[in-house]
């Protein structure tokens, strides 16, 4: 009698156990931590995140700028010291303390009820054992959740990159508009010199030199609007890296060398695009992750409690008896949650189809804007620039030797600062329709 009751006893607490069991099978320990976005980063685009932080910890070491600034130590400082990239990485701290509680048991719940008359005392030990079959949904939901969090970092990492690169290029332009500003004012300088000359000699009147001197004044103004638009650029970037107590007058950036990008053809992009871009499988996880807390939400109909209940009578010591309580579905099937997590799903399915449309339309347009600056900058450094260059020697010369109008000089002279503006804005655009295309594409082509 006595090991009947003992195997009764072994019974009932292996009949209790047996749902913890199970439902531990599902591991909660994520792959996709820091580290690993930072490898998926590096692996598309080249740079890599920094160390984690918190925000009241002090700022990594700055690399030397006395020598300058490079795109790449831009880039690099962007992703590891720009404020809200730093906030958008917390995410993946989040998603992990979901995944963390998505593992989680139900404690078991101990009641009593003391001797009263000639009541025997009662115990019942309850545990809500419908995460028997909800964990595993739960848990893969949440697995799938953390993978979303993660591939979208690494979209916002290459998005950070493109953003810097744009930004230095923009730099480097307003640095080469400066300097055009600059050789325009020596170039007018020096026609109102010759123009100031012939007229102390009698070769000019005094009404021809006003036409020199106004445009030499614009030249002046032309050369402090220039400088500004040089600071505010600079000051927009270190903004972004959080160098705001730096100087930015005496920080100089290097121009990236002048080399040709090879970019392949614009079918070979787009399946790229479509294969790697980090924000379309992004979308595609977080399908699967709503399908997986479809099946969870559909689980919940039913709840189950198992239960060890314990009575003491004076006969036996301790009588032990299972127990268990099932509730019925019949108002509530969890209708609400489940509808809920349907229009979910055709959501996150249409807007799929969105972000299917805006990569399409990211690369074409960046390759669009690649080609077009391409021909401009081959159109403006091989055809008019070295065309220009001769006819402003050539009509200054005849101007000097009195040939030749001051009309006809000016004219000459705007042209070719027009020209050279135009070939660096068309050197700028090359390199944004590159920081762009690579965005676009999910990475390094």
């Amino acid at each position: 009698m006595l090991t009947s009751l003992l195997r009764a006893r072994r019974a009932v607490v292996w009949l209790l156990a047996l749902p913890l069991l199970l439902a531990g099978c599902v591991s909660t320990q994520s792959t996709y931590t820091r580290e690993q976005v930072s490898q998926r980063l590096r692996a598309r685009s080249g740079y890599e995140l920094s160390a984690a932080r918190t925000a009241s910890a002090p700022a990594p070491a700055l690399p030397n700028l006395q020598d300058g600034l490079s795109e790449d130590e831009t880039v690099t400082l962007a992703l590891t010291r720009n404020p809200a990239f730093q906030a958008d990485l917390s995410t993946l701290a989040l998603a992990q303390a979901d995944l963390q509680d998505a593992g989680l048991l139900a404690n078991p719940v101990l009641s009593g009820v003391t001797a009263f008359g000639t009541s025997p005392v009662s115990l019942a030990l309850s545990f809500a054992s419908d995460l028997l079959w909800q964990r595993p949904g739960r848990v893969g939901a949440a697995q799938l959740e953390t993978q979303r969090v993660a591939e979208s970092l690494v979209s916002r990492g290459l998005l950070v990159s493109r953003d810097a690169q744009v930004s230095y290029t923009d730099i480097v332009l307003a640095d080469e508009r400066l300097r055009i500003a600059r050789e325009g004012i020596t170039m007018r300088a020096e026609v109102a010199r010759i123009v100031r000359a012939r007229y102390r000699v009698g070769e000019a009147s005094e009404l021809e030199t006003v036409a020199p001197s106004a445009d030499s004044l614009r030249a002046v103004d032309d050369f402090y609007r220039a400088r500004r638009d040089a600071q505010v650029a600079r000051l927009r970037l270190l903004a972004t890296l959080g160098l705001d107590s730096v100087n930015a007058d005496s920080l100089r950036f290097t121009a990236p060398p002048a080399a040709a990008t090879a970019v392949p053809p614009l079918r070979t992009l787009l399946d790229s695009a479509y294969a790697a871009r980090p924000d379309l499988w992004a979308a595609r996880i977080g399908i699967e992750g709503i399908g997986k807390r479809l099946k969870w939400e559909r689980s919940r109909v039913f709840s189950f409690v198992l239960s060890l209940n314990a009575r003491l009578n004076d006969p036996k010591p301790v009588s032990l008896a299972p127990g268990a309580a099932i509730g019925l579905p019949i108002f509530n099937r969890n209708q609400g949650r489940i509808s809920r997590v349907k229009a979910e799903l055709e959501q996150a399915s249409w807007q799929y189809l969105a972000l299917r449309q805006t990569v399409n339309l990211d690369v074409r347009e960046a390759y669009a804007q690649f080609e077009q600056a391409t021909q401009s900058v081959a159109l403006w450094e091989n055809s008019y620039l070295p065309t220009l260059t001769d006819a402003l020697r050539r009509s200054t010369n005849a101007f000097i030797n009195g040939d030749f109008p001051y009309v006809q000089v000016a004219e000459t002279t705007r042209q070719l600062l027009d020209a050279q503006q135009r070939a660096a804005d068309a050197r700028a655009d090359q390199r944004r329709a590159v920081a762009r295309l690579r965005y676009a594409v999910g990475g390094r082509f």
